[in-house]
C-alpha cells in the first residue's frame, strides 16, 4: 500500500469511528437534568422509618461539560452538597451519582458527614427521584426524594395525642383528656387508624383498630373515611371512621357498635397541631 492509499484508509477509519460514537450516544448532555425539582422526602434510619417531609427541593446545576452539582437542604438532616457528579443514560432515564457531604448541627455548631447521592431523572424532567445516604448519621440514614405531590396516606401517617369525647345518641358519656391515636400508611390512599384503650359506659374498656381506611386530600388538608370490623378484647366491634387532618391537627370520629348493643357509641378524637 502506498502512502496515499494508507492516508485514505486512515481517514476512512476516523470517519467511521466518529459515526459509531454518535450512534452509541456517548457524550451526555448534562443540561437535560439541570434545574430545581420540587417534591417530598421520606427518611429511614435504624431509629425510625417513614419520616416524611413535604415541600422539599433538590437543585441540580451544571458543574462543567460532563458533570453536575447537586444540593438538598433538609430541616432535620442538614445541607447536602455534591460536586462533580456523573451523568449517564440509564434505560431511557438519566442517572446522576456522586459523593459529597452533609452539614448537620444546631446554630453555629455543625459537623460534616460523608454522604452520597444516586438519582434518576425521566425524559423532560417529568419525573425524578434522588436517594441521599449518610452512613454515619443515626446508624445509617437514607433519604428518598420524589418529585411531585406527597401521597395523602404518607402525609397523615404518625402518632397523635389528644382528647376523646364519648356520647350515645347525643347524650354525653364522658371521655378522657389524654389518649393516643396512631395512623399508619398501608397504601398511598389507605391507612390503618388505631385508638388506644379507653373507658366507656362505666367499667367497659375499648381499643379500636380500623384497617384500610380511605384518605384523600392535598397540601395540608386531608379527609379520612371508611368502615371497619375488629375485636376489642373478646368483643366484636363494627363501625365507621370519618374525620380530617388539617395542618397536622386531627379530628376523627369513630362511630361503633360493640357486640349486640342496640345503639352505637360516638367517640370523637381531637388533637392539637404539632
Amino acid at each position: 500500500m502506498n502512502a496515499k492509499s494508507f492516508m485514505a484508509a486512515v481517514a476512512c477509519i476516523v470517519a467511521l469511528t466518529a459515526c459509531n460514537e454518535n450512534e452509541t450516544g456517548e457524550g451526555v448532555d448534562v443540561t437535560a437534568v439541570v434545574g430545581d425539582y420540587a417534591g417530598y422526602s421520606v427518611a429511614q434510619s435504624m431509629y425510625f422509618t417513614d419520616m416524611a417531609s413535604d415541600k422539599q427541593t433538590v437543585s441540580v446545576k451544571a458543574d462543567g461539560e460532563e458533570t453536575v452539582s447537586v444540593s438538598y437542604t433538609s430541616a432535620m438532616f442538614g445541607e447536602f452538597t455534591f460536586d462533580g457528579c456523573t451523568v449517564a443514560e440509564d434505560g431511557g432515564n438519566m442517572r446522576i451519582s456522586g459523593e459529597g457531604v452533609t452539614l448537620m448541627g444546631m446554630g453555629e455548631s455543625k459537623s460534616e458527614y460523608a454522604a452520597s447521592v444516586d438519582g434518576s431523572v425521566g425524559e423532560g424532567r417529568q419525573s425524578a427521584e434522588f436517594v441521599f445516604s449518610a452512613p454515619d448519621v443515626m446508624g445509617g440514614t437514607t433519604i428518598r426524594f420524589v418529585q411531585g405531590e406527597m401521597p395523602a396516606a404518607l402525609a397523615v401517617a404518625g402518632d397523635y395525642s389528644g382528647k376523646l369525647s364519648l356520647s350515645v345518641q347525643g347524650s354525653d358519656m364522658g371521655g378522657t383528656d389524654s389518649i393516643g391515636c396512631h395512623i399508619s400508611r398501608v397504601a398511598d390512599d389507605r391507612v390503618d387508624v388505631e385508638l388506644d384503650e379507653f373507658d366507656a359506659m362505666g367499667s367497659m374498656k375499648f381499643s379500636l383498630k380500623c384497617e384500610g381506611i380511605g384518605v384523600t386530600g392535598t397540601d395540608g388538608s386531608y379527609v379520612l373515611s371508611g368502615d371497619f370490623e375488629s375485636m376489642s378484647g373478646e368483643t366484636e366491634v363494627k363501625g365507621s371512621v370519618s374525620g380530617t387532618v388539617t395542618d397536622g391537627a386531627a379530628r376523627i370520629t369513630f362511630e361503633f357498635t360493640p357486640g349486640a348493643m342496640p345503639m352505637p357509641v360516638t367517640a370523637v378524637f381531637e388533637s392539637s397541631a404539632e
